[in-house]
């Protein structure tokens, strides 16, 4: 006994199904494909990151005018930071928290990296990894001796990528010029810097008051944080020397340096294989 098959219903379907997708209604699925991605992808991407709109904003300083006419070393800033000028750049997103221990290591299981996280100049210190393992009871700390590869790998496996220092300022200091994260005026305690004492980085975010304009934790203390910028004079620099090498720009102050040069201006380098107690990174993403 043959069956018939009516072919015609099922091929009006396929009609209608085309002319949805093609259609008016082809805007309402492609809306549905990006809720499906922000939601199931880029949300997880996104999570514990803060949002750095586009615009200008003042990068650098320039010399007080009751410092002006002296030398170097009698200033309060440093040359290689003037002068003040405004730069334009988009939106991006940047970390909230410096990157943690205990993702760091997730990204050396996940990934097979071999990471050597010894103080080169310490290979005894108490705060060196053991192979994969991290210091007990370190793991919300922020994860340093890192070198540039390094923080550059872990970025890129969740993403993202390392901040240029143009981002990193903003994300710290605003629109506005701000000299810390957390405003214009000088106030021990606010931040993990030298002034403290406390001789070790604490866990991320565990200085509420070190907040920046748009609600990035520890860039004024903590530990100090790797960028993606070589180091270059700015326009209308006074500075010659010293520029144009391999050197990264390092930003953020840290539990070693003092407040005054812990502002979100201040600049230093550092080469690519360098590993240190008090260097770490946090991560950045284009809105793309």
């Amino acid at each position: 006994m043959k069956i018939m098959i009516d072919l015609k219903q099922p091929i009006k379907n396929i009609i209608k199904r085309k002319e949805f997708i093609y259609g008016g209604g082809g805007a309402l699925f492609l809306l549905l494909l990006i809720f499906i991605y922000y939601f199931f992808f880029a949300a997880g991407v996104l999570k514990d990151m803060v949002f750095i709109p586009g615009g200008e904003f003042v990068m650098g300083v320039d010399i007080p005018k009751k410092e002006q006419g002296r030398r170097e070393e009698e200033i309060t800033i440093d040359i290689d930071e003037t002068p003040a000028h405004k730069v334009y750049i988009d939106g991006y997103y940047i970390d909230k928290y410096e990157v943690t221990n205990a993702q760091y290591k997730k990204f050396l299981k996940a990934t097979d990296r071999k990471s050597l996280l010894i103080d080169p100049v310490d290979k005894e210190a108490t705060y060196n990894w053991d192979g994969d393992n991290y210091p007990e009871g370190q793991g919300d700390n922020p994860v340093v001796l890192v070198d540039f590869e390094d923080a550059k790998a872990y970025c890129e496996w969740r993403g993202k990528r390392l901040p240029t220092e143009e981002e990193w300022e903003k994300a710290c200091r605003g629109d506005d010029g701000k000299k810390w994260s957390f405003g214009n005026e000088e106030v021990s305690g606010y931040a993990n810097t030298r002034e403290l004492n406390l001789k070790w980085s604490g866990p991320v975010g565990s200085f509420p008051k070190d907040l920046s304009p748009y609600n990035a934790f520890d860039m004024t203390g903590n530990v100090m944080e790797w960028t993606d910028s070589r180091y270059l004079p700015y326009p209308g620099s006074e500075m010659r020397a010293g520029f144009g090498g391999l050197e990264k720009v390092i930003r953020g102050g840290g539990w070693l340096i003092d407040i005054q040069s812990s502002r979100c201006s201040n600049r230093n380098i550092a080469p690519t294989a360098k590993r240190h107690r008090m260097l770490g990174f946090r991560c950045a993403k284009d809105i793309r």
